[in-house]
C-alpha cells in the first residue's frame, strides 16, 4: 500500500512517513475491511489485513487523513456546529454530525486523486467505478457542509479547499 501511495501520490507518501507512528493490525476478515483512527492516538493507524490490495492502499490513505484532521483538531476547531444536530452521511446509514460528515470527505479526497491519476496512466488496478463512488460520496458530503456547516477561521479554509476539490470532480467525471 505504502509503494502505491508513493508511486501515484508522492508527497502524501512523504507527509505519512512523518506522522505514521505505527500501524496495528486489528484482524483479518475476508469480506469487509475495518479500520479506525482516534484523536487521542495521532500518528497511529488501526487496519485489519484484506486480500484486496486497492481495499488496503484505500484504508491507508482513509486513516491517515483522520489523524491529519485529528492533529489540526488538537490545535483548534473548525466547525463551530461540528457536533449537533444530526444531518444524512454519504458513508454510513446512521446520521451523524456534521463532524463525522467533515471527516468522511477530508479522507476521501485524497483517494480520489489517487484514483484520478491510476486512472490517467491507465494503470490496470484502477477501477473506474470506484473512482466513481468515490467523487459521489463526497459531492454528497461536501453539499451537506455547504448547507450546514458554520467554519471556524481556521475551518473556512479547510473548508474551501474541499469545495475546490469537488469542483474539480465535478468537471473531470
Amino acid at each position: 500500500a505504502f509503494a502505491l501511495v508513493e508511486e501515484v501520490l508522492p508527497d502524501l507518501r512523504a507527509e505519512m512517513a512523518h506522522y505514521v507512528q505505527a500501524i496495528v493490525p486489528v484482524g483479518f476478515f475476508e469480506e469487509r475491511h475495518l479500520s479506525a483512527s482516534y484523536r487521542e492516538a495521532i500518528g497511529t493507524l488501526y487496519l485489519s489485513l484484506h486480500p484486496h490490495p486497492m481495499t488496503m492502499v484505500e484504508a491507508l490513505i482513509h486513516e491517515f487523513q483522520h489523524n491529519k484532521l485529528n492533529a489540526l483538531l488538537e490545535l483548534d476547531d473548525v466547525l463551530e456546529n461540528a457536533h449537533e444536530p444530526l444531518y444524512p452521511s454519504p458513508v454510513r446509514p446512521d446520521p451523524r454530525p456534521l463532524h463525522g460528515v467533515l471527516l468522511a470527505v477530508h479522507a476521501f479526497v485524497p483517494v480520489a486523486r489517487l484514483y484520478e491519476r491510476m486512472i490517467e496512466r491507465g494503470d490496470p488496478r484502477a477501477g473506474e467505478s470506484r473512482f466513481r463512488d468515490i467523487v459521489r460520496i463526497n459531492r454528497e458530503g461536501t453539499e451537506v457542509l455547504r448547507q450546514h456547516a458554520r467554519a471556524t477561521p481556521v475551518g473556512a479554509g479547510l473548508l474551501a479547499e474541499l469545495v475546490r476539490w469537488d469542483e474539480h470532480y465535478a468537471r473531470v467525471t
